[in-house]
């Protein structure tokens, strides 16, 4: 039979129904963009399932060319400039954008800088010689905007300007369910903007928000966001110095609501606690994030933890940067309910004057609090708790070179081996209540120094969920990113982190009693040294050993290669 002739046998991938492999095109370009880009290559049929995925989050950036040329053919390249100017065009006609429109579901505004790239195009200038634009600037941001036929989140990032206080977002406000407010000022940074900048009226039409993540630069912009009967989720963000709350944002409210998540960046909670807003808004509060300014705790009056325990509301997810004993009797206070708990450690108070005294007394209480929380806190809640996250304080710092100081430094070097924080023999009541917790699957610890890594690994792979592990070093909070870094600050990250790699590669230890086959269920990361993997040295009796994570993949690489050979 001519080869010309023969039929192609129906794809069994395309025989399947429209459900099942939609959700294959999720799974498989959940992770990475660029899959779904490649899918959309396939035919019509994947292209059609894969489009609304790869297009459901656009960020908008259109920016300002800076330079210093007269004119802007003297300042960017031509290709820059007719890059620069189709992407104007094209939201200002909206034509070719029905993919965009069609599926964009989270919208960004990241950027609309674009004075000097349009001088030329329009009679009528779209950006002002100021921050400000004209109504051909403000309708053409307006248009595109209000284009996005499923629109669910928009996200407000941009410099202030009279964009919104002019756009009509009205087409949208029934739609938007997430509003980010997060206006940037292209100004002296500690200098609140002027009350022409107060960027939030345009934004009073969404009256069916659930979900608010707000920056507030003043006072006086409180009342222009209000009305917001179906909230359900905020995050409040004052800037800089200036004294506000998210509670003096619920107190203009005109309508109660009833918030499962509050999330406090920066800033203070009130002080006395403002008990009355309870029943109006925090009834059902369920999670709540505080990164507020740490304050001693002799000096607060009526603490948020005390009024929440009083009027009996229990959160099921709790992230705390001022630990507390009102935090520690708040937990206690109720059980089985907890599943997330991140908290932050008290940190230290001596320093390099310390003496014997104060370093032994500050220990002695951090280890007192951090036997409490093991004792009464954790057991409370060990059969719900699935993430448990505790940063670190501080290391006790030897006080000098010099006679008389050796007595000292051989303290501070004791009283650093027996961190309160850390798992270990001197604080037994640890992993006593860790290995109570049979839902537990990620866990975070630390250290401001470098112990207590041998004892979560052997708590992680003995419980019987735990999938991740990640332990801090040296009171890193994160891996810091090395793009950019120069001199001699690259280079004294790069000579500690590879001495405590170095360091943490030496070390073994027994593996009796780990479940055959548990170490390799659990994922490791070691900040700031990076990913690494858990393996049984071969021979009986095998010790355990951590190798690098890019080790073990090339290993096991090499290992399918060879079997494949043969």
């Amino acid at each position: 039979m001519d080869s010309t002739s023969e039929t192609r046998e129906p794809s069994f991938l395309l025989n399947l129904p429209v459900e099942i492999l939609q959700q294959i095109i999720e799974t498989t370009g959940h992770s990475y963009w660029y899959t779904l880009k490649e899918l959309r290559l396939v035919n019509h049929i994947i292209s059609d399932l894969a489009t609304p995925l790869l297009f459901r989050k656009y960020t908008l950036s259109l920016k300002h060319i800076r330079g210093h040329g007269q004119n802007l053919a003297e300042r960017v390249a031509p290709e820059k400039q007719i890059q620069l100017i189709r992407k104007i065009e094209a939201i200002k006609s909206l034509e070719g954008l029905e993919f965009l429109t069609s599926n964009v579901q989270d919208l960004n505004i990241s950027a609309y800088q674009i004075r000097d790239a349009v001088k030329f195009l329009y009679e009528e200038s779209i950006q002002q010689d100021t921050d400000d634009f004209s109504p051909l600037g403000v309708q053409i941001l307006q248009n595109f905007i209000c284009s996005m036929k499923r629109l669910k989140t928009l996200r407000w990032n941009i410099s202030f300007c009279n964009l919104s206080r002019e756009i009509d977002f009205s087409p949208i406000a029934s739609s938007v369910t997430h509003l980010e407010l997060h206006p940037m000022i292209d100004m002296d940074p500690y200098d609140p903007p002027s009350a022409q900048y107060n960027s939030y009226p345009s934004f009073k039409v969404f009256t069916n928000l659930t979900h608010l993540t707000l920056l507030l630069w003043d006072k006086s912009y409180l009342d222009t966001l209000n009305y917001l009967p179906r909230l359900k989720s905020l995050t409040f963000e004052p800037s800089y110095e200036f004294d506000i709350t998210a509670f003096d944002f619920l107190e203009v409210q005109q309508v109660p609501f009833n918030l499962e998540q509050l999330t406090l960046k920066y800033g203070t909670i009130n002080d006395p606690f403002p008990e009355h807003l309870i029943p109006k808004f925090l009834s059902n509060l369920k999670r709540l994030t505080s990164r507020t300014e740490l304050r001693p705790e002799s000096t607060v009056k009526r603490p948020i933890w005390d009024s929440l325990r009083e009027h009996g509301i229990f959160l099921t997810h709790v992230s705390e940067h001022n630990a507390s004993r009102t935090l520690l009797n708040y937990l206690s206070s109720y059980s089985n309910t907890l599943t997330s708990l991140s908290i932050h450690m008290i940190p230290y108070r001596c320093g390099r004057t310390a003496t014997k005294e104060v370093c032994t007394a500050e220990h002695n209480a951090m280890l007192a609090f951090m036997n409490e929380f093991w004792q009464d806190v954790i057991p409370k809640h060990a059969s719900t708790l699935k993430r448990l996250k505790m940063f670190p304080g501080n290391q006790h710092i030897r006080s000098g070179e010099g006679p008389g100081k050796e007595e000292q430094h051989r303290m501070v070097e004791q009283l650093n081996l027996l961190e309160p924080w850390s798992l270990g023999n001197h604080i037994p009541a640890a992993k006593k209540a860790l290995m109570m917790c049979e839902q537990l699957e990620e866990l975070q610890m630390g250290s401001a120094g470098e112990v207590g890594l041998k004892e979560a690994i052997e708590v992680a792979v003995r419980s019987k969920r735990v999938e991740k592990l990640t332990f801090n070093l040296k009171g890193y909070a994160v891996r810091p990113q090395m793009r950019g870094w120069c001199g001699t600050g690259m280079m004294g990250f790069l000579n500690e982190a590879m001495g405590m790699r170095k360091r943490i590669l030496g070390v073994r230890w027994e593996s009796d009693g780990v479940p055959e086959g548990r170490w390799e269920k659990v994922d490791i990361e070691v900040v700031p040294v990076g990913k690494l993997s858990l393996i049984k040295e071969k021979g009986e009796g095998g010790l355990f050993k951590l190798i690098d994570f890019k080790d073990l993949i090339k290993a096991t690489s090499s290992a399918e290669d060879v079997s494949t050979a043969k």
